[in-house]
This record gives structure tokens, C-alpha cells and sequence, in this order.
């Protein structure tokens, strides 16, 4: 049922640009009020609402029910979290991750398969392992291939793998040789525990050669790793040193520019979209920049990777990089030793919030996981009472709050909350949560590493929550104890 009465709104979209807003009636949800405010300022863009709480000094606060709104109300329009343009989402918190889907390019749609998909090899192969196939099931007998047969198979599956991986791990190609013999029973190796530990040696050789042919031809995530010492460059880099590869499973780590496009025309694009930012949000042309990030993505990425530039001038240099309850049970049962101290204090600040304020769950979940961890997020997570510019933190999460104490250095109800990498703000949020996606999106795509003291916290994230393992990483006991309490 809708709710009448006229509703008057000053909609700010920063803090230079407000709109006035008259709608004949209250619209029946919050949604509905944000798909009226799209439709009548033709904003093309998704984001939330926040408005002046009058039971609270006018302070801002998430608009969640549309009872809240006096009929006279500022509303503030806050973009979805947006970091390179293109989402990934988790729950309805919203990862955004550079992506170059719509751009005209060979790079990976995908990561590695549950099941890896072994592909057709040529005519000769495909004929010769049926009728070994065929005599396998009759009396188990497998087959001796040519050399010429082997490598078509090798090589065949080494394309097929570098579709997907161009540093695939251990596991993966084992994975791969397995289902090789699966689906081509006749190849299973006799003297072989597995009967595939063979093929599995030999596609890690195959992918070693295909790295060094690539890397010629000017595939850019391997000849990156070009140049190492070997007999024609005995003065080179070790060939296991510092070896530029993806750390998180990222699918696209250094993707090779996009077709027709050179170093120049890319920078031209970059530098049109400095000139972009340096309009007000109003005026900017936000597809211009959306097609300009997503095509783009690989100069940014050589940029990053190979040159690892400080973080004041990538701001600089790519300003949209910068633009804007289970774990609660669990959390219950963490109540012995200092621990315990700190996590009671949490759930007691936790029990005096909104039950039904998801906001709030969301950041006693996530501010809980360091002490259930017991880890030591004190110079991750930090407060302050006065906005700031400049921090003295690599990595941190500073929320200028009214409070004295803050139980684990983590508000629900922050004025505003710095994102700092490298002692000086790149990001503002109202939300410590939404702030926490950008610090977790700026840093996959600055390609940093995770704070030392806090490296559980990052790594549960990374692998259990958002699910983005390369199958490299084995979680510590702790993580994999804490998942398992999960499932």
C-alpha cells in the first residue's frame, strides 16, 4: 500500500551539487524512492540513500525504511561501493573489481574449473585412443603412442590450460592429468600409483616451454618474467626471482593491450579521463569514463605490476581507481582471557544497535574476526574526532567518531571513515563496512600486500567469503578450524 502526503527532498549529490525534488506522494519503499530519484534526474549510475536523522542532530544515516523520511528531508545519493567500474558482488555489498569483458580481447573470461574440460586433439589422437579406449574396457590394455602422438596431446592440453592459467599450480595440472586419463582410460600409466603422475611431469615441462614461446611473442604476462639468467644471459635475474604471477586468483593479472589498441591511444584515453575528474560529479560523462576504465585495464595493470608506482601518484595518474550472524554465534562463544575481554565488550555495543539494521551485523561480524582470529588489527582499524588528510599508516581504516572508546577500533556509527594507503586518504566513506570493500578492492587492485599483523583476517576474506583462491594457498589451522565451523 503506498502512504500518501507529498514529498519534498533536496537530493545532494556532493558537496557542490544539490537538486530540488517534489513527488505528488511517498513512494511505498526505499527502492521505489530510488528508482524515482534515477528516473527523474536521469541518473544512469546504482547507489543508496542516506538522509539528516532528526532523533539524531540531523546526522546522516542509511535510509533502510521509507517511514523514516520526514515528509521535508535531504536525502544523499552514495554510489555503490565502485572501484574499476565493472562488479563482482558478495551478498548485496558490492566488490568492484577492473574487468574487460565487453572489450575486444583474447584474455580469460574465467578462472580455473571445478572439473577441468580436456579438449579435442587431432584427428590421428582422437582415432587412436578411441580403439585404445575400446580395448582398455575389454581386457585393460593401454596403448604406447608415438612421439608425435604424445606431443599433439601435450600440447594440445598445455593451450588448453594457459586458456585458463599461465602459472597454474601443482594441483591444477594434476588435476588436468587426471582428467586426461579419466576420459582416456587407454593412457593410465602402469608403474603409477595414480596413473597420471607422468602426464602430470610432463605438462609441467610443456607449460615451462609454452611460457618461453609466449614470452617472445610478446605476451605480456609472461615475457614480463622474460630475461631471467640462462646460458645466452648468464648475468640475468635467478629465473625463480621475483616471478610476476597472480597471488589472489586474479584471472586476468597482466592482460596484453586490446585489439587496436597501442600504448599511445591508451594513454590518450587516461589522460581524458584525468581531465574528466577534474569536473564536478555532475558534470562528468560517467560512460565515457566506464568505457575508458574498462578499456584501459591492461596499460593499468603493466603499470602496477611491473613498476609498482606509489600510491599518491596512481591517484593521480588513474583518480576513478579512488571513486567512491554467523560469525556473531561464534563470536558468543569467544568469551575467555583477553580475548574474550574485548570480544564481550563488542557484543555488548553490538547488542544496543538495530537487530534489524543489517549495517550493524555486518560490522560486529567483520570487527569481531581479527580477536576471534587473535590478531592484532589496533594499526589496521583506527579512530579519530576530526576529519584528516594525512595518517601516519601503509594500510589502514580510520573512523572520526564521538566515542572515547571504540570496541576493536570498529564504529557503527561513524561520521565518516578514511581509507589511508601510504600516510594519506584516497577514499571516504560513511559506512565502515563499505569502506572496508574499497580497502579490500584497492588492494587487489594496487596489487598489495596484505597488512603483516592482519593477514588471517585478509586471507578468511579472500578465500572463504569471496572465494578467491588460486588453490596456492593452504589456510592456517585457525582459518581452516573457523570455516569449518562455518559450513
Amino acid at each position: 500500500m503506498e502512504a500518501t502526503g507529498i514529498l519534498k527532498l533536496r537530493v545532494i549529490l556532493d558537496k557542490d551539487n544539490a537538486e530540488k525534488l517534489i513527488l505528488p506522494s511517498r513512494p511505498n519503499s526505499v527502492q521505489a524512492l530510488i528508482d524515482e530519484i534515477k528516473s527523474r534526474l536521469n541518473f544512469t549510475f546504482d547507489f543508496r540513500l542516506q538522509f539528516h536523522d532528526p532523533d539524531f542532530d540531523n546526522a546522516l544515516c542509511n535510509l533502510v525504511k521509507i517511514e523514516d523520511l520526514p515528509a521535508i528531508a535531504s536525502v544523499k545519493v552514495v554510489r555503490l561501493v565502485e572501484l574499476d567500474w565493472i562488479s563482482t558482488s558478495t551478498d548485496d555489498t558490492i566488490l568492484q573489481t577492473d574487468s574487460t569483458d565487453t572489450i575486444d580481447s583474447p584474455e580469460r573470461i574465467t578462472g580455473w574449473p571445478e572439473v577441468f574440460i580436456v579438449p579435442a586433439f587431432s584427428y590421428e589422437v582422437e582415432h587412436v585412443l578411441r580403439e585404445g579406449n575400446a580395448a582398455f574396457d575389454k581386457d585393460g590394455k593401454v596403448i604406447t603412442l608415438t612421439r608425435d602422438q604424445k606431443h599433439n596431446i601435450l600440447e594440445t592440453m598445455g593451450e588448453e590450460i594457459y586458456k585458463l592459467k599461465a602459472y597454474p599450480s601443482t594441483t591444477q595440472i594434476g588435476k588436468a592429468a587426471e582428467a586426461l586419463v579419466r576420459k582416456d582410460p587407454c593412457l593410465k600409466e602402469r608403474n603409477s600409483d595414480t596413473g597420471w603422475e607422468g602426464w602430470k611431469n610432463s605438462l609441467r615441462y610443456k607449460m615451462g616451454n609454452q611460457r618461453k614461446k609466449l614470452a617472445k611473442a610478446g605476451i605480456m604476462d609472461v615475457a614480463v618474467n622474460a630475461g631471467k639468467r640462462s646460458r645466452t644471459n648468464p648475468d640475468g635475474a635467478s629465473p625463480r626471482a621475483n616471478i610476476k604471477r597472480p597471488r589472489r586468483g586474479e584471472v586476468n593479472f597482466l592482460p596484453s593491450y586490446p585489439s587496436g589498441e597501442t600504448r599511445e591511444s591508451l594513454e590518450t584515453r587516461r589522460l581524458e579521463m584525468v581531465e574528466e575528474f577534474k569536473k564536478t560529479s555532475a558534470q562528468r560523462d560517467i560512460p565515457l569514463i566506464h568505457q575508458h576504465m574498462m578499456c584501459t585495464f591492461a596499460l593499468r595493470r603493466e603499470e602496477i605490476v611491473t613498476t609498482s608506482p606509489p600510491v599518491s601518484e596512481l591517484k593521480d595518474r588513474w583518480p576513478a581507481l579512488f571513486h567512491e550472524t554467523q560469525l556473531i554465534e561464534l563470536y558468543k562463544k569467544r568469551k575467555t582471557g583477553r580475548v574474550g575481554e574485548r570480544m564481550e565488550q563488542l557484543l555488548l555495543a553490538y547488542g544496543k544497535q538495530d537487530k534489524n539494521d543489517i549495517y550493524a551485523t555486518r560490522t560486529a561480524a567483520v570487527a569481531g574476526l581479527p580477536m576471534y582470529l587473535k590478531e592484532d588489527s589496533s594499526e589496521i582499524f583506527k579512530t579519530c574526532k576530526d576529519e584528516i588528510e594525512f595518517y601516519e599508516a601503509t594500510i589502514a581504516l580510520v573512523a572520526d567518531v564521538d566515542e572515547e572508546e571504540v570496541p576493536g577500533g570498529v564504529p557503527f556509527s561513524p561520521r565518516q571513515v578514511f581509507i589511508v594507503l601510504e600516510d594519506q586518504v584516497v577514499m571516504t566513506h560513511h559506512s565502515w563496512t563499505d569502506a572496508l570493500v574499497c580497502l579490500f578492492g584497492l588492494i587487489y587492485a594496487l596489487h598489495l600486500s596484505y597488512p603483516e599483523k592482519c593477514t588471517g583476517f585478509f586471507e578468511f576474506i579472500q578465500v572463504v567469503l569471496l572465494k578467491l583462491d588460486d588453490e596456492r594457498k593452504q589456510l592456517k589451522p585457525k582459518l581452516q578450524t573457523l570455516k569449518n565451523e562455518l559450513v
